[in-house]
This record gives C-alpha cells, sequence and structure tokens, in this order.
C-alpha cells in the first residue's frame, strides 16, 4: 500500500468509444489519490472508532468524465487485490464547485465575501446505498455501505473520498484518501457555474493561496427586508457542558488549550487553541490553532427578525442578531448574525441530539458541511436564503476562521416549539462555543 504526500498530478486522457459506428470522445481527468499512515496522521480523530477493515482497502486513482452538461461519472480505481472500482455515476459535480446567490450581485463586498467563504468552508456529500456502485471484482464491494465525496476547505483543489461500513450496528470509517481535483476542469467548471457572476481568475489568489479580503462593512439589506424584529429574553448555558456525542466526542482530543475543558466557559479566552486543519487534509496539534473567543465571553443581547429573502422565491425567514461582549473587555461588542433560516426546516430534538440540527458554515448561500446527495441537490447555493457573519461593533466583517468559529447549529427544543436553542461550533468543528436559548415569538 502506498503512503506519501507528494504533489499530486493531474491528468486528461481522451477515451474513444463507438456506438452505431460513430466515434465519440470524451475526455478522462485524473488524480493520484494518497492515503496518510497513522505515524503521518496521529491526530485522526477517527482513529479510535473506525472499523477493523482500515487499511485493507487501496486506491490509486481519481477519474472523472463529462457525459453531459450536468452528468458526470467519477471512478476511483483500485490499487490492491482487495479492492474494487468505486462508481458515482449520474452525478451533477457542479454542486459541488463554489457559487454565490443571485441575489446578492448587486453589491461587490458581498460577493467577495460569498464566494470566498464558499471556497474556504468543507462541503462533504453522502452517497447511500443504491446512490454508488463497486465493479465487484474483488471484496470491497461486499463491505461498503456508502461513499462521501468531500471538498475540504484547504485552497480549490483539496478533496477527500471516504468509505464506510456497518458493524455492530454502527457506521464505521473504513477508507480514506486525499487527491487534488483535476485543476484544469475545476477553474472550467467554476467558470461555468459562476458565468456572468465572478471568474476564477478575479478570486485566484484567494482560492489557491488563502488571501484575506478586506475588512467592510455587511449590508444586511441586500440580502433581506426587514418585517418585524424584537429583543428577546434568552438563557445561556456557557457555564454548563454541551454534550459529547457524534463529532465533538471524537474531535475532542483535538482541543490543544484549554486541557480537558468542562464548560463552554473555558474556551471562552484567547489561549484557546485547536488543531490546525493542514494539507492536503488532516488535523494537527502539533501546529496549534489561535482564537480570539474572549470575544464571545459575555453575551448581552439577542433581537429575532422575520425577513423577507431577496431570492426569487422571496423566502419568510428568521434572521438571529446575538451581541455579545468581551469578557476580557465590556466595551468590546462583537455580533453574530445568523439569517434566511426558513422556520419549516427547525426541527424539535432534545440538545443529546443537537448535531442533527440545522449546521452551517458562516457565509453566504453555502451548502452545509455535511450534506446527502438528495438534499444538495434541492439547496443549492444560487436561490440559497442563508447567511451567517460575526461582525463588529460597526458592522464590519470579521474573519470567522481566525476568530475562531465555524458556524451555528441550530435546532427547536424538544418541549416548547417555540424554544430556539442557539450554538456556536468553534474553529473545524472540535468543540461548542456558545449555547442560548431564546423564544422565537
Amino acid at each position: 500500500m502506498k503512503f506519501y504526500l507528494l504533489s499530486l498530478i493531474s491528468c486528461a486522457l481522451i477515451v474513444v468509444s463507438c456506438s452505431n459506428n460513430e466515434s465519440t470522445k470524451k475526455v478522462v481527468y485524473e488524480s493520484s489519490i494518497t492515503e496518510l499512515t497513522d505515524h503521518q496522521y496521529p491526530d485522526n480523530f477517527q482513529i479510535e472508532s473506525r472499523s477493523y477493515l482500515w487499511n485493507k482497502y487501496d486506491h490509486s486513482l481519481f477519474q472523472v468524465i463529462r457525459n453531459d452538461s450536468l452528468d458526470f461519472t467519477i471512478r476511483i480505481l483500485p490499487e490492491n487485490e482487495f479492492s474494487d472500482t468505486i462508481f458515482l455515476e449520474h452525478i451533477n459535480l457542479l454542486l459541488w464547485i463554489p457559487t454565490i446567490p443571485t441575489h446578492i450581485l448587486k453589491d461587490n463586498y458581498l460577493k467577495d465575501i460569498g464566494i470566498i467563504n464558499a471556497e474556504w468552508n468543507r462541503q462533504q456529500v453522502h452517497f447511500k446505498k443504491g446512490e454508488f456502485r463497486l465493479s465487484r471484482d474483488n471484496q470491497e464491494a461486499e463491505k461498503v455501505s456508502c461513499v462521501d465525496l468531500a471538498r475540504n476547505c484547504l485552497n480549490s483543489y483539496t478533496w477527500e473520498l471516504i468509505t464506510f461500513t456497518e458493524e455492530g450496528g454502527q457506521t464505521k470509517s473504513m477508507y480514506h484518501g486525499w487527491f487534488d481535483f483535476p485543476k484544469e476542469l475545476y477553474r472550467e467548471l467554476f467558470n461555468e457555474v459562476n458565468f456572468g457572476k465572478l471568474t476564477f481568475q478575479e478570486y485566484r489568489h484567494h482560492l489557491e493561496h488563502y488571501e484575506d479580503p478586506t475588512k467592510e462593512i455587511i449590508q444586511l439589506g441586500v440580502l433581506r427586508a426587514v418585517e418585524t424584529q424584537k429583543k428577546m429574553e434568552f438563557s445561556d448555558f456557557r457555564m454548563h457542558p454541551y454534550p459529547l456525542t457524534a463529532a465533538r466526542k471524537l474531535k475532542f482530543k483535538n482541543i490543544v488549550c484549554p486541557v480537558n475543558p468542562t464548560v463552554i466557559n473555558d474556551m471562552l479566552t484567547d489561549s484557546t487553541t485547536y488543531s490546525t486543519f493542514q494539507w492536503p487534509g488532516f488535523y494537527d496539534t502539533s501546529d496549534p490553532r489561535p482564537s480570539t473567543l474572549s470575544m464571545l465571553g459575555i453575551p448581552k443581547s439577542v433581537v429575532v427578525r422575520k425577513t423577507i429573502s431577496k431570492n426569487s422565491q422571496k423566502d419568510t425567514c428568521y434572521e438571529f442578531d446575538l451581541s455579545f461582549a468581551r469578557n476580557t473587555d465590556t466595551n468590546y461588542i462583537t455580533r453574530v448574525v445568523i439569517g434566511g433560516i426558513i422556520p419549516t426546516d427547525l426541527e424539535q430534538m432534545p440538545i443529546e441530539e443537537y448535531n442533527n440540527g440545522i449546521k452551517k458554515p458562516m457565509g453566504i448561500g453555502n451548502h452545509g458541511f455535511y450534506e446527502n446527495i438528495d438534499y444538495a441537490i434541492g439547496h443549492q447555493s444560487t436561490e440559497s436564503p442563508y447567511y451567517g457573519f460575526i461582525l463588529d461593533d460597526k458592522g464590519m466583517w470579521v474573519d470567522s476562521h481566525f476568530f475562531g468559529v465555524d458556524g451555528p447549529i441550530l435546532h427547536l427544543d424538544d418541549q416548547d416549539p417555540n424554544l430556539l436553542h442557539f450554538w456556536l461550533l468553534s474553529f473545524e468543528r472540535h468543540a461548542m462555543v456558545a449555547h442560548l436559548t431564546f423564544p422565537l415569538e
């Protein structure tokens, strides 16, 4: 089995197929796949929970064939005698390509923030049985229960493939490969999906090299019209622990500082650090990522607005505008504004199941961190009413990644359908750094 960290090479081949005596040429784009050993990736948060079959299967190449404008075939080629070819067929790869909602085009700064955050946030799409197939030449096909294809948050080309199997009634990761999406095709698809909006070349430095945008005022009025607004009483749970379930349980070991936090408030300091996400897409505690989470130290106010999105559907939505004082300087106010939340998308659930709530990255119109393929198809960015920002007291944009926040989780109380649980995920979703409840009406 191969283990290496070389620059991945992308290339394009020409495949000729014949049908009814006619020759049709299709370009096959491909990239080498990298796998990482536990020595190379000691902070892998899935080590303790993965399948006993880990390291048995091996794959060499990621291939893309375009069949039609919105129809693509992906092939993941095997590398050893146990592995099969994985096929994702008749998928619209443009769903993974960063874009922005059409209704923000009138504001150049929102265009900048929208497209940059779309690239800087993870989009992992889940394929269930019946939505993928394997060649069944060897043994792997009998074990794979689902396949995930992820565009990670490092730059325009870093992608991942993860397969899972069922063991003892649990879904466990079985294979993980990293690869560069073929660059020529990526740029082509980017320009295609953003035709008439923006070009890859305009944003190349941001998308390839993580160059920060300027800090300017966010014009919320471009995104929505306010129908009503009300300041709400709220309950603050920063002195409470959060449930160590799902990813928070697995990623707890990647909280570098504080050591063994017990309540949310333990992390609301500027000494808090988390594992850094490094190329090609792994967590590294040896290079901790700093934060400025003292700015979430003291919740001061909550405003709930009913809004009408400026998208073509004119969706009726909620906007939540929360103000926090810095616990080292209470005169310093930071706002967290989450909007474009469609009321019927909010579900009731106990806090132990909070990870199943609406879970979104900061930005404009972004896909979720994790989605099923059918949800991704039905919730495309171009018409999404969603937005999430961290703003200073002047309404200027703050980079949420350097702040130390990835996005919200939202759900209704399991006993009270008018009570919202508002959570904030830390950098790389390692921990929860806010939990408030407040009424919607």
